[in-house]
């Protein structure tokens, strides 16, 4: 027992000469964590957006992606529920475009300042409608002074009315007051105007029912900390607002609430599109808890267009004018989107129809059809693949035709001509379905390498030069570092670096007949960057 001391103490004293640096391994690359994604194909971006995209991402040095996928659940949130496609010809299956959607990505990437480009557009938008209601307000205030003024003077009439007929009991006294009753209900109290609203960050779900039942085409949530908004849903008494949500995502429901001190409110139309962005380790935490929970309602996989494309592997300083008129380009197709009569371009909507509706042209339904079909076989034969993933992948059935239905408008907004939803919008749908596959299974497989990703984590640590030559998983978890915060997660990082060569665990004596918590000793091979009190410039 004495000479295994001795050995362990030699072992781990890294600041001698006598470190027995022959007796360690080389250290091996951990295991890549991240499944390949592909960027996204410049064909697959409509094409009055890819000049303002591309313009975007070059002068930001970020990903097209950033910009693409949130452009693209903004136009969704714009056009909302004015119009949906029934994706086969004769059943009354009915899909509104409504997409959830966000960005994954280090600190630093850009995230934020790309996203708030698309929301520029949407500010534009906005802005103009603030200014109509101000004007509108202005009348409406002269006006209910003057229903007011009316309203006062046909009560005045009355009264002096009704005392003439208590006084003459004359059958004209009465019928005078009966007319000026007549004209008291027939005076009619001006509409207020209502202030067209197409974005929200931060809202109570009663607040937010106010504002659809004023704007019933929907609105957008946008969060630039995602993982934040969803961890809300997760707080006990706030379980109302995660059902909440749920129902918004088909965008087809409505809703009524009553409330003592805001009445009753009646939201014709539940729809509500949510974007944000987070980070790798964020999201994984979360999707780590959140998958393995027994309450699995279907949330996570209503992202649909949450990415997390490759960072840039090179970088170039641009510094040019923005290119306007491509912006300018997609405001114009946002404002038209936005005022746009589905019927008039070739929407249907019947008597009895409650939303008007778009159908594929005869080359894109059979495209559908076809594709559906091969669809549902895979789905029903995918016994390796794990649940969640199937669970996501299923709703791909609403996902192509909302896809390709927006694409169809954006199209029909830039000036083209259609009138049902061609094979060209189905293709372009297609291929962003593939897209958006591979990022679910990046995405999703962080949660199943969720011990790769924290071991690491824990490698970076170590490099960096954070940990002792000698540390315990406790002293690990105790700095509560990301993913490296909770006890079991440590110790299979641990694991895995002891596997991968990094470090291994000392000897130790038995305490109450058990072994101790083990040291572990970092590799000297190892190079590890110890900081300093240099600045970063």
């Amino acid at each position: 027992m004495v000479i295994r001391k001795m050995f362990n103490k030699f072992q781990t004293n890294s600041n001698t000469d006598f470190t027995p640096v022959i007796d360690w391994p080389e250290p091996e690359p951990l295991r890549n964590t991240l499944s390949e994604v592909k960027p996204l194909a410049l064909a697959h971006i409509p094409e009055s957006y890819r000049d303002w995209i591309t313009d975007v991402a070059e002068r930001m040095q970020c990903p097209p992606d950033y910009v693409a996928v949130a452009a693209m659940v903004t136009t969704a949130s714009i056009i909302g529920t004015s119009c949906g496609i029934k994706p086969k010809q004769n059943d009354d299956w009915l899909v509104i475009p409504n997409l959830w959607g966000g960005i994954v990505g280090r600190p630093g990437m850009l995230k934020t300042p790309a996203v708030a480009e698309v929301m520029q557009v949407i500010k534009q938008l906005e802005s103009e409608a603030k200014k109509v209601y101000d004007q509108e307000m202005v009348g409406y205030q002269a006006d209910m002074e003057f229903y007011k003024a009316d309203k006062e003077a046909i009560k005045t009439t009355i009264l002096t009315a009704r005392k003439k007929a208590l006084k003459t009991k004359s059958k004209e006294s009465s019928f005078e007051s009966l007319t000026l009753k007549e004209n008291l209900i027939q005076t009619n109290e001006p509409k207020k105007p209502i202030w067209k609203r197409y974005k929200t960050n931060d809202t109570t779900v009663e607040k937010l029912s106010e504002l659809l039942a004023d704007n019933p085409r929907g609105l957008l949530l946008y969060r630039d900390e995602l993982v934040g908004l969803l961890s809300t849903w997760e707080k006990e008494g706030r379980e109302g607002d995660r059902a909440f949500f749920l129902e918004a995502w088909n965008g087809d429901g409505s809703l009524t609430t009553d409330r003592i001190s805001r009445g009753t409110v009646h939201t014709e139309n539940l729809c509500i599109s949510i974007f944000g962005n987070t980070q790798p380790a964020k999201l994984s935490r979360y999707l780590y808890h959140a998958i393995r929970g027994a309450d699995n309602d279907g949330l996570l996989q209503r992202f649909q267009l949450l990415i997390y494309p490759d960072e840039p592997k090179k970088w170039e300083f641009i510094d040019r004018n923005p290119h306007h008129q491509a912006k300018q380009r997609v405001i114009e197709v946002f404002k038209k989107l936005a005022v746009i009569n589905p019927v008039e371009i070739g929407a249907i909507k019947g008597m009895s129809d409650r939303f008007a509706y778009f159908h594929f042209d005869e080359m894109a339904q059979n495209l559908f059809n076809e594709w559906y079909k091969n669809f549902q076989e895979k789905k029903i034969q995918a016994d390796d693949e794990h649940p969640i993933l199937v669970e996501h992948f299923s709703k791909f059935s609403s996902l192509l035709p909302s896809l390709a239905l927006i694409f169809h408008l954006i199209e029909v907004a830039d000036g083209k001509q259609y009138r049902a939803v061609s094979s060209d919008a189905f293709y372009m749908a297609l291929g962003w379905c593939g897209y958006l596959e591979n990022h679910a299974r990046r995405i999703y497989g962080m949660v199943n390498n969720h011990v790769y990703q924290s071991a690491s984590r824990l490698a970076k640590k170590i490099k960096d030069g954070e940990l002792s030559t000698s540390f315990s998983v406790r002293d690990i978890y105790r700095k509560e570092w990301a993913m490296l915060d909770e006890k079991t997660v440590v110790q299979k990082a641990c694991d895995e670096l002891v596997e991968a060569g990094w470090i291994r665990p000392e000897l130790q004596d038995y305490e109450y007949g058990r072994p101790k918590s083990p040291i572990y000793t970092i590799n000297p091979k190892l190079k590890i960057h110890h900081p300093t009190s240099e600045n970063f410039f």
